[in-house]
């Protein structure tokens, strides 16, 4: 869900943290897809939005128990099925590399995959939630046996939530004399 996840607050005011292919490359870089600098397109990074987006509404429709659009549904399974790529044992370093003549496009479909495998397995699918900080929105994973966790960050959106019961419960602050 990390993927969906690169657009903050959706509950209020979004915030668009994948602004451009030089930062899609970034996130890709730092999510393990290897080396991609240089390599996405504006056309693949129009595609990377749209794919983030339908993994975006699937998730928030499987969370309302609602039925999710079909037209996502086909982007995700197309973007998993256009990644043919392998995983091999490189022989010098011993680290895992792909075969994959595009890494971006690659990348992409192990990206759609995790969401089909997490979308079509119930166990994993009941995991998902929305975050308790209406401003947020966002939609996070609960860990394994951890259902009644609330928000997605504990750290950001469980403290804001924190804050602000106290302050709702404490009344107005008195304003100091200057």
């Amino acid at each position: 869900m990390s993927f969906a996840g690169t657009v903050g607050d959706r509950g209020s005011k979004p915030v668009e943290r994948l602004d451009s292919p030089a930062a899609l490359e970034e996130w890709l870089g730092a999510a393990g897809a290897g080396e991609v600098r240089g390599k996405v397109t504006a056309r693949t990074f129009a595609r990377a939005l749209a794919l983030r987006e339908a993994i975006a509404r699937t998730a928030a429709a499987l969370v309302a128990h609602a039925r999710p659009a079909a037209d996502d549904i086909t982007r995700i399974n197309a973007m998993a099925k256009s990644a043919a790529a392998h995983a091999l044992l490189d022989p010098r370093t011993l680290s895992i590399v792909d075969d994959a003549r595009d890494p971006v496009q690659s990348a992409l479909g192990r990206i759609a995959r995790d969401a089909v495998e997490l979308f079509g397995t119930p166990a994993e699918r009941e995991r998902l939630r929305t975050c308790g900080l209406a401003s947020c929105g966002s939609i996070f994973l609960t860990p394994a046996g951890r259902r009644e966790r609330r928000w997605c960050s504990m750290e950001r959106c469980g403290n804001r939530a924190k804050v602000a019961s106290f302050r709702e419960r404490s009344g107005p602050v008195p304003r100091q004399p200057a």
